[in-house]
């Protein structure tokens, strides 16, 4: 993976937590809090470090089952020119879809999924077991939302389970800061602050689509 792509993975990801990230996962974190009110400064800690490796852990698990179905696309030049270029179109309609919001936006992120998962996190919330909280981090990850399509997406385009894997470590760990510190700081920054920084990891989404279209579509032609 060049050094490229991994400041484009960390910006998107990064620009993106301040506004759509934060509002996908605004009730898991809320489930977050009221599981750690009665908690000690060090117990919270502890207990947050957990759920967000769990989260994380649930990236990395998607990137790499994406990034071997990736793999698979190896085999011959073409197919690996037609996969360039679905993803592209596919990166292109999610960065859309993002920035438009609306219907799109709810037929991609669907609704029914992310019912169960959150039906399942808040049972989860009411058992202050240590594995529930863990659980619950997990669940947060496996949340239907467009900016995780769009890392999976890449996740396949590496075709490989390690670039995978990466991807969506990167991709977790950039989140850090903002959900990390969501109860803290988050209401103090400008709304419109929060949306400048979402469009221009939008913006960065869709340029990488239409690079990654034009790829696919130079190797098909070359």
């Amino acid at each position: 993976m060049d050094f490229a792509t991994v400041v484009s993975i960390v910006s998107v990801a990064f620009l993106s937590s301040f506004s759509h990230c934060i509002g996908m996962c605004g009730g898991f974190l809320g489930l977050q809090a009221f599981f750690l009110k009665d908690k000690t400064q060090k117990q919270t800690l502890f207990f947050t470090t957990l759920y967000h490796l769990a989260r994380i852990f649930a990236y990395v698990l998607i990137g790499t089952v994406f990034g071997a179905f990736g793999g698979i696309f190896v085999i011959s030049g073409t197919s690996r020119a037609f996969l360039f270029f679905m993803i592209g179109f596919f990166l292109v309609f999610i960065g859309v879809a993002l920035w438009v919001r609306g219907d799109l936006l709810k037929f991609i992120e669907n609704d029914k999924i992310s019912k169960f998962v959150t039906k399942n996190a808040f049972k989860l919330s009411k058992k202050h077991g240590i594995l529930n909280f863990v659980a619950l981090g997990f669940l947060n990850g496996l949340l239907p939302c467009g900016v995780v399509y769009y890392f999976a997406a890449m996740a396949i385009a590496s075709s490989s389970v390690v670039n995978g894997a990466l991807i969506m470590l990167l991709f977790g760990l950039s989140t850090l800061p903002v959900m990390v510190g969501f109860v803290t700081f988050f209401n103090l920054i400008n709304e419109t602050f929060k949306q400048i920084m979402f469009k221009i990891s939008l913006i960065i989404v869709i340029l990488n689509g239409i690079y990654l279209t034009f790829l696919g579509y130079m190797a098909n032609n070359g």
